[in-house]
């Protein structure tokens, strides 16, 4: 579901974000607008179905959809259901509420996929609520343990691709390079041979204009006309000068002609050096298309390591039910101990995990200056504190990102997500990484919306697709959009 409108409270102005795309900020310069935008998406999201005021819209399957109305329950059930979520886990993927407790329970949940998800929690994938994962019948897990398998195998294919699209990207790289300098190299020698040919059409002007002038100076002193060298009178010999400066003025004429003609013919860049910007080009388009792919390809194989320890898990669960069955009652209850163990065991490794993909990124986004300190703002903020500071900051935004990675990764048709808290929260040093971060992400998702300041927004307006802020008018409160990005532009 894409956002398509956020309100500022029951008639506050309106955010129009229907033709809006990319990396797309809200510039706030502390004006209550941006946490009124926040709070009607949080209270028409608890709704559950009960709204009835305008509030904001998702473009549906069916059309445009107010957040927190049965049309809206309609669309979000199954996604919740094919994922294993519970609602205010989508919440905190989509626009970031909840607690931090809950952050990581969605993350955990994307990272172990819906058959994981199920069996840890009881229920979604035929385990009792509150039941072990023993309950699950042999051919319930065995059909499991088959996905889980074709899932290792998917992502060990992929696996295998990357490193065939490194060898292609580092060739096409390599010819992309040569196509450069070639294009490169012609465009000089293009230039250096346009700007000789005006040189020596200006020069065969001048010389020109020269015979000319004494040309004519002749014609009017005759025979008894000065030498142009000399300065004595020609007499008989002004027949023969005159002619012999007539023949060298009509070659310079038509040596000149030639040089114009030249000159016109490299006004237009040849044909040669066209191809070869062309080929330049088309080679750069397909390193991008190659690094994207690549891009795509290694966050794939980036859950091949969990696949693996979830098909183990799967398999050893089928073990012990085989065992179970064949050991009567002192089977039954042993496995079922032992399934509580594997269970915990699991769950203990995914929030490593998870925790470990966190750690990475707020590496990435800080580029090492919390490497120490990690563990200790880590526990204070899963365990519930902490919520305040710039380090705190990145390490929620480091979260955000990483789960919205697991849930792209999962399958999950994300169209559009929101990042509550301002970029000005972040330490100066790490808020351009953010951003750049927030901009590759919007490759993946269609829409990311977040709230700037304007100084952040000045450091890098490049990132940005398009920015909102709100304006005062004489009818009142209204936003205003501007395109950004590296292009023009422009204020409807």
């Amino acid at each position: 579901m894409r956002l398509a409108s956020l309100q500022a409270g029951s008639r506050g102005p309106v955010l129009d974000l229907r033709d809006s795309r990319g990396l797309v900020g809200f510039v706030s310069e502390g004006d209550p607008v941006w946490g009124e935008f926040l709070e009607g998406l949080r209270t028409a999201f608890a709704s559950r179905g009960r709204r009835s005021a305008p509030g904001p819209v998702v473009e549906g399957t069916d059309g445009p959809v107010i957040v927190g109305t049965d049309a809206f329950e309609a669309q979000l059930e199954p996604v919740l259901e094919a994922h294993v979520l519970r609602r205010e886990e989508y919440a905190a993927i989509w626009f970031g509420g909840g607690a931090a407790r809950t952050w990581l329970a969605a993350g955990g949940a994307l990272l172990l996929g819906p058959a994981g998800a199920g069996e840890v929690r009881g229920g979604g994938s035929g385990v009792a609520e509150g039941g072990s994962a023993y309950d699950l019948p042999g051919a319930r897990v065995a059909r499991l343990a088959r996905d889980a398998r074709n899932e290792v195998d998917r992502l060990t294919k992929s696996q295998e691709e990357v490193e065939g699209l490194k060898a292609r990207l580092r060739e096409a790289r390599e010819e992309a390079a040569i196509a450069r300098g070639d294009a490169e190299a012609g465009t000089m020698a293009w230039v250096r041979e346009r700007q000789d040919a005006e040189t020596r059409l200006l020069l065969y002007r001048d010389r020109e204009r020269e015979l000319r002038g004494k040309l004519k100076s002749m014609d009017e002193g005759g025979e008894d006309g000065p030498c142009g060298r000399c300065g004595r009178e020609l007499g008989d010999l002004a027949g023969p000068v005159r002619e012999v400066l007539r023949e060298e003025w009509e070659s310079v004429v038509q040596d000149g002609r030639w040089w114009r003609r030249r000159r016109d013919q490299l006004e237009g860049k040849p044909d040669d050096l066209q191809a070869a910007e062309r080929r330049a080009v088309a080679l750069a388009a397909e390193v991008d298309g190659l690094a994207e792919e690549l891009a795509r390809c290694k966050a794939q194989v980036v859950g091949l390591e969990a696949a693996a320890r979830r098909l183990d898990d799967l398999l050893e669960l089928a073990a012990r039910l085989r065992g179970r069955r064949g050991g009567g009652v002192g089977g039954r209850a042993e496995g079922g101990a032992a399934g509580e163990e594997g269970r915990a065991r699991l769950v203990s490794e995914t929030r490593r995990r998870v925790r470990a993909r966190i750690h990475g990124e707020v590496v990435a986004l800080t580029g090492g200056r919390l490497l120490g300190s990690f563990p200790e703002i880590f526990a204070a903020w899963a365990g519930g504190g902490g919520r305040g500071g710039a380090d705190v900051a990145v390490l929620e935004m480091a979260a955000r990102i990483v789960l919205l990675e697991l849930a792209t990764g999962a399958g999950a048709k994300l169209e559009s997500i929101v990042f509550p808290e301002g970029l000005e929260r972040l330490h100066p040093q790490d808020r351009s990484r953010a951003v750049a971060a927030l901009a590759r992400l919007s490759r993946r998702i269609p829409l990311v919306l977040v709230c700037a300041a304007p100084q952040v927004v000045a450091a890098v307006p490049e990132y940005f697709d398009f920015l909102y802020r709100a304006g005062g008018t004489g009818d009142g409160d209204r936003i205003l959009r501007q395109r950004s990005g590296l292009g023009a532009v422009w204020l409807t």
